[in-house]
């Protein structure tokens, strides 16, 4: 990537009819400090919600967004670009403008709209690709936000500062893996446009993918699909930097999971990334987890006589724990510890470090099963077990801290 460029990307993109067309100067107050922090507070939510690290507001950058946000709304105009000796002006392009309010760092873009409100503002940046990527970026390291009234609506600005040295997320995901109630359609209203020349929307909502440390990322493959069935899609063009990928969906996405692969190098090292998020409407995503119910008393054998010990767990998820399916429930030695099976004390596990599966054949959310499994005395000593279910391959459940003693005299 070209570092030099980041400073100038959004300030070469823009919402299509986003702009506010040309009347009379509309005076206007500084905006409230709670709706810069509000914006601020909407900015951070969604980074959080894709992996990005949180942003601390600059209040040089918050000056530096006010000002173009009121010089807008003074001008009648949009854009990123001021003129000399109209009111309002504080500096030609976004970094002049926060140079004039002391911030001196080199690398500061702007997102900027024309919405009903400011929250509605920041939302509809993050939903067009080109302008999510300043905004979501895991280089970001400090923003200001900005708005001011005008006519039928608000100017909506911010400044993102970055710093490429710091440490952050390696890549970040949009929508990310596992979130819920993701629009199915985007109006694909951008400039430069992400889309090919000649299409239309509505389009299906945009998922990317940005690298950090603005290393090179080249795309070798790409899939989108749902229920097993592909949906086809646009790749959107590396503009000014090439440390990102976006797919556009040609038509709005349906109501269900939609799973993303990319194959991609990045700086000359081949990755896969593959992940999967739920669109409006879209059935919720089975959940598992588990509450501890009881267990039986701790055991004190003989060496080389054996017990049964048993825990039961509710089923506290939205899925269906199935014996012999890919959502059986199986009690593991927690941090899959296997040397209880070393010690020879195991008899008849399962797996080395997983004492049992689901007695019942099947557990319903609600309802609980046992785990039964049995022990040996081997030496004479005291030994505790740290028990945790686990679904394999999938996730491991709650970590309750709990454990059995078995006693060997």
């Amino acid at each position: 990537m070209r570092l030099s460029a980041l400073a100038a990307l959004v300030a070469l993109v823009a919402l299509v009819g986003s702009t506010t067309p040309a009347t009379a100067a509309v005076p206007t107050a500084a905006v409230p400090a709670a709706t810069a922090t509000d914006m601020l507070l909407a900015q951070n939510q969604l980074r959080y919600a894709a992996g990005a690290p949180t942003i601390p507001a600059d209040p040089r950058l918050v000056a530096a967004a006010q000002a173009h946000a009121q010089y807008q709304a003074l001008n009648g105009t949009g854009g990123h670009y001021e003129t000399a000796g109209l009111p309002g002006y504080t500096g030609y392009a976004p970094r002049d403008r926060a140079l004039a309010q002391g911030f001196s760092g080199p690398f500061v873009s702007e997102v900027a709209t024309r919405a009903s409100d400011p929250l509605s503002g920041v939302l509809r940046l993050w939903d067009a690709p080109y302008h999510r990527l300043g905004m979501i970026h895991p280089n970001a390291s400090a923003v200001g936000w900005g708005s001011a009234a005008a006519s039928g609506g608000y100017q909506v600005v911010g400044n993102i500062a970055y710093d490429f040295g710091q440490a952050t997320a390696d890549v970040v995901r949009s929508p990310a893996a596992g979130q819920g109630g993701v629009p199915t359609s985007w109006d694909g209203r951008e400039s430069p446009s992400p889309v090919p020349a000649g299409t239309s929307g509505p389009y299906g909502y945009p998922i990317m993918a940005v690298w950090s440390a603005g290393r090179t990322v080249e795309l070798r493959g790409a899939s989108i699909s749902a229920n097993g069935s592909a949906i086809p899609f646009y790749v959107a063009p590396q503009e000014f930097e090439r440390d990102y990928i976006v797919l556009v969906p040609q038509r709005p996405l349906p109501a269900a999971a939609i799973s993303v692969r990319l194959d991609v190098t990045v700086a000359g090292r081949w990755l896969s990334e593959e992940w999967s998020f739920t669109t409006v409407g879209a059935a919720p995503a089975p959940t598992f987890h588990s509450a501890w119910v009881t267990q039986s008393d701790w055991p004190t054998i003989a060496v080389g006589e054996s017990t049964s010990v048993s825990v039961t767990f509710r089923n506290a998820g939205t899925a269906t724990w199935t014996r012999g399916a890919a959502t059986q429930a199986n009690l593991g030695v927690n941090g899959d510890d296997r040397s209880f099976t070393a010690l020879g004390m195991a008899v008849d596990w399962p797996v080395p470090d997983r004492p049992a599966v689901q007695d019942s054949l099947t557990v319903p959310p609600g309802a609980t099963t046992t785990f039964t499994f049995r022990v040996r005395g081997v030496a004479p000593g005291t030994y505790l077990l740290h028990l945790r279910p686990v679904i394999d391959g999938l996730t491991w459940m709650e970590d309750e801290g709990v454990y059995v003693v078995v006693a060997v005299r």
